[in-house]
C-alpha cells in the first residue's frame, strides 16, 4: 500500500510541476505538439530553465501580478524550481536491490518535500490573488491538467480473482 501511495505521490508531483511549468494554453506554449515529445526534464538544463522562465513570465503577465503580490509570486517561483541535479543522488549501476529501493525512497521523499513546499507557496499566492486572477490561475491549471491526462500513465485497477 505504501508503494502505491508513493507512486501516486510521484505522479502527482510530476503533474503539479508540469502544471506550473506548462500552464499556458495552446498557441502560447513552446511545449505544444512536437515539443512535448522531447520530455522537458530530459532537455539541456539551460534550455529547460530558459523555457521555464518564459512560461513563468507568461503566467505572470496573464495573471497581471500587482506590486503588492510580487512577494508571494517570488516565493511561489522559488518553491516550484526543480531540485538541482547535484542534490539528486544517482544510483550506482551495481547497487543491490535494497540499495536501489532506498535510493528510490530517498528520491520520492525529496519529491514529496518539494511538493509540500509547492503546495504551501501556491496556497499563499492564491490567497493574494483577486477573484479574477484566481479564476485565471484555475483555468490555466485545469488546461494543463487536461493536457497531461493523456500523456501520463494511469494505474489500472487489478482484475478480480
Amino acid at each position: 500500500m505504501k508503494l502505491i501511495k508513493s507512486l501516486l505521490i510521484v505522479g502527482l508531483l510530476g503533474t503539479a510541476a508540469a502544471t506550473t511549468v506548462h500552464a499556458m494554453g495552446k498557441g502560447d506554449c513552446a511545449m505544444d505538439g512536437d515539443g512535448m515529445k522531447s520530455h522537458m526534464w530530459q532537455m539541456d538544463p539551460a534550455k529547460r530553465d530558459a523555457m521555464m522562465e518564459k512560461h513563468l513570465q507568461m503566467l505572470h503577465d496573464k495573471l497581471k501580478i500587482q506590486p503588492a503580490q510580487e512577494a508571494a509570486w517570488k516565493t511561489y517561483i522559488a518553491a516550484i524550481k526543480p531540485l538541482p541535479a547535484q542534490t539528486q543522488t544517482p544510483l550506482k549501476p551495481d547497487a543491490k536491490l535494497p540499495e536501489q529501493l532506498d535510493g528510490h525512497l530517498k528520491m520520492m521523499q525529496q519529491h514529496l518535500d518539494m511538493m509540500q513546499k509547492h503546495v504551501a507557496a501556491t496556497k499563499a499566492l492564491y490567497q493574494q490573488l483577486t477573484p479574477e486572477q484566481q479564476k485565471q490561475f484555475d483555468q490555466e491549471g485545469q488546461r494543463m491538467h487536461a493536457g497531461m491526462q493523456h500523456r501520463m500513465p494511469h494505474p489500472r485497477p487489478a482484475s478480480a480473482p
